[in-house]
């Protein structure tokens, strides 16, 4: 009975979690969910950053809301991404989980290097964090 339980409560838990959503396939996100067009223009000197939303249930209440060097950048719901167009050196990319959801600010540094592409995902696990973090998928 008690190994039922624990296999009852891992199955609820997992049903919660998110998953990644292949680059190609998220959402570009446009109009008032951009919050500023400055890193919008690909240019010759710049480097390539995709931040994208996790699919899933778990924060699912709730906007992220994605900055590049404390700057406002996008709203994104589950299943988005935006993408920008950035100096090469470092900057910080930071993605703020708000309204009824868990989970807190996480920051990520992301070092640019002119013609390059960095994707990261914002995901909740399914103990209710929240994470930003460089994304193979």
């Amino acid at each position: 009975m008690k190994r039922l339980s624990i296999v009852c409560i891992a199955a609820a838990l997992a049903a919660c979690s998110n998953t990644p959503v292949p680059t190609d396939q998220a959402k570009e996100v446009s109009g008032t969910q951009l919050l500023t067009t400055a890193y919008s223009k690909a240019a010759e000197d710049t480097g390539r950053v995709i931040i994208k939303r996790d699919a899933g249930q778990m924060g699912s209440l709730c906007n992220l809301y994605v900055f590049v060097d404390g700057k406002p950048l996008a709203k994104l719901y589950p299943e988005e991404k935006v993408t920008v167009h950035l100096a090469p050196g470092r900057h910080i990319l930071s993605a703020d989980p708000r309204g009824a959801c868990p989970g807190g600010m996480s920051e990520q540094t992301a070092d640019i290097v002119k013609g390059s592409t960095q994707v990261f995902r914002g995901s909740f696990t399914s103990a209710g964090d929240f994470n930003l973090l460089p994304t193979a998928f």
